[in-house]
């Protein structure tokens, strides 16, 4: 059964919520650094999109670093595998090169695709990386979104949530939500894996906390476009200049509030502030430019 979209409309502000923020790393820091561990903290991630996102599901999850050569090519990948058979893997990179979906998701960090980029929907199932591949382990559909590794420009955190024959509903699901979610696990998993220590990940999460999703997508567009004006930064996102400006000034005095900082009497603290704390945004991306890579099929 589908639910309606507005199910979903708190969702983002559910997960940045104290209580959920400190659940998440909670569970980055209980399970074991080990391969069980790590399909433990896989499914922890799984439950949580199933909670904050009634009606959505996937049934299989790779969570994985790849590194490209300086052409662009795969030199290495390792990966998480939740739900999915060890031989899965294998199989992925002996069919690696009909991946047309994967070469544009790392050419646009933070932006969560799938296939009907490439090739329009009733014609996925034909795709040769699907009849090679994907349908040996019952994949009919992917969403994938990556991270650029922070201080890397070759290193990518990416996952891909795959659902079976069964699942109907990836289509016109919400990405950018996907990518939102997906951005504070993405966190945790470098955490996990020794990117950040734990005082630089509750930092990270103390000033994610109580944000909303449409907040965090204008602090995300301003961090993004430091080159861009008020009004053409607004106007990208469709919304008044002046909105956004009281966005920014509200999360400006958050962080203030959250951090003991303070500023001389009688002067006002610029908005700039954001820059020095929320640079870890630039891992999201912009979100309002167009996509690299592709040309949108006109049937997708």
């Amino acid at each position: 059964m589908k639910r309606p979209k507005s199910a979903h409309k708190n969702a983002i502000k559910k997960l940045l919520a104290p209580e959920s923020l400190l659940d998440l790393l909670e569970a980055a820091k209980k399970c074991p650094l080990t391969p069980e561990g790590n399909l433990e903290f896989a499914a922890y991630q799984n439950s949580v999109f199933e909670r904050i996102f009634p009606g959505f599901t996937y049934q299989f999850c790779s969570t994985c670093q790849i590194n490209l050569s300086g052409e662009g090519a795969l030199s290495n990948l390792t990966s998480v595998d939740w739900n999915l058979p060890e031989a899965c893997m294998q199989s992925y990179l002996e069919n690696a090169h009909l991946d047309d979906l994967s070469p544009i998701v790392y050419a646009n960090p933070g932006r969560a695709l799938n296939y009907t980029y490439v090739c329009p929907q009733e014609l996925i199932d034909k795709h040769p990386l699907f009849i090679a591949h994907s349908h040996k382990f019952d994949i009919h559909h992917v969403i994938s979104v990556g991270f650029l590794h922070p201080g890397h420009l070759n290193t990518f955190l990416s996952f891909d949530y795959m659902g079976n024959k069964a699942n109907k509903n990836w289509v016109s699901f919400n990405h950018m939500k996907v990518e939102l979610a997906s951005f504070p696990f993405a966190l945790a998993w470098f955490y996990r894996s020794g990117v950040f220590d734990e005082p630089t990940l509750r930092k990270i999460f103390l000033l994610l906390e109580g944000l909303t999703e449409s907040r965090l997508s204008n602090l995300r567009k301003y961090i993004n476009a430091p080159m861009q004006s008020y009004e053409d930064q607004a106007a990208a996102l469709g919304i008044r200049a002046s909105t956004l400006k009281e966005d920014l000034a509200l999360i400006r005095n958050g962080t203030m509030y959250k951090l003991g900082l303070k500023t001389a009497p009688n002067r006002n603290t610029p908005t700039r502030l954001l820059d020095q704390h929320f640079g870890f945004l630039q891992m999201l991306g912009d979100h309002t430019t167009d996509l690299v890579g592709i040309t949108i099929p006109e049937n997708s």
